[in-house]
């Protein structure tokens, strides 16, 4: 099937690669990630993840702090994506020092603790406005965010959750105004190898290749410094969130760009290139 790139660009949309070791990662673009070109992307990547449940064994998923903080000085730390006026109070997931003030909610089922790599990871069903305001003023809070699963299913949509069936899930992080690097925000308990796949998705995930990474050891990637994107934005963030360059091929989109949001201000630590 050829890839749709203007479609999969107008809405989210999904892309799978296989790093150096064999094992697959899904690729969630949003509004603004660059998408290789060689990958399985568009209208029919995305459907083939809404069914990845039916056809993959059910396990277990370890959050990600970091990956879900935009690398560089446009990152914020701690991130908390989730303000005081809370408009999603249920379904907040929040990465803690420890468990000491939430063992209440715990103890009550109103909390679920998850599998994480740094601090703790607590799932809120529903968080009170007191406990909210005091791990924050305590310090406690590491990050807190929305959590897609429980905003999805008051939405009436599917969510599926790649790394709970042996995939690597990375999320576009920037908003609508740059291709920045994807975060690696949940990883697999047991990988998968991609010849464990059923065989249509394991020829389709071959399609993009990341020789040179691993996934298991990779927070952040941007695509456009491994090959050919394509992108409805005109630039792009480094992996390591000091640059910003033209996506190849829009230059003349560029300098506009450049000039309208950039060319204004200066961030400490960010290295902008000049239009030609």
């Amino acid at each position: 099937m050829d890839n749709d790139f203007p479609a999969a660009h107008s809405m989210d949309t999904v892309w799978f690669a296989v790093d150096q070791d064999g094992h697959v990662a899904c690729f969630h673009s949003h509004e603004s990630g660059a998408v290789p070109v060689a990958a399985f992307a568009g209208d029919e990547a995305y459907r083939t993840q809404q069914g990845l449940a039916q056809v993959l064994p059910q396990g277990e998923a370890v959050q990600e702090l970091r990956g879900r903080l935009i690398p560089g000085p446009l990152g914020k730390e701690p991130p908390h994506t989730i303000s005081a006026s809370r408009p999603y109070a249920k379904g907040t997931l929040m990465f803690l020092r420890s468990l000491d003030l939430v063992q209440e909610e715990i103890a009550a089922g109103q909390a679920l603790t998850l599998h994480c790599n740094e601090g703790q990871a607590v799932l809120f069903r529903n968080l009170p406005d007191e406990l909210f305001h005091r791990l924050h003023d305590t310090g406690a809070c590491l990050g807190c965010f929305l959590n897609f699963a429980d905003y999805y299913a008051q939405a009436g949509l599917v969510f599926v959750d790649e790394a709970a069936h042996g995939l690597f899930r990375y999320e576009h992080l920037t908003e609508e105004w740059i291709s920045g690097p994807y975060g690696l925000k949940e990883r697999p308990v047991r990988p998968l190898l991609v010849d464990q796949l059923p065989p249509q998705l394991r020829d389709l995930a071959k399609q993009m290749r990341f020789d040179d990474l691993c996934f298991a050891d990779t927070t952040h990637i941007q695509p456009v410094e491994h090959g050919p994107c394509e992108s409805w934005e005109s630039a792009w963030l480094d992996s390591a969130g000091h640059k910003v360059r033209p996506i190849p091929g829009k230059e003349d989109e560029y300098a506009h760009y450049y000039h309208q949001l950039l060319g204004e201000q200066e961030i400490e630590g960010l290295e902008v290139e000049p239009p030609p």
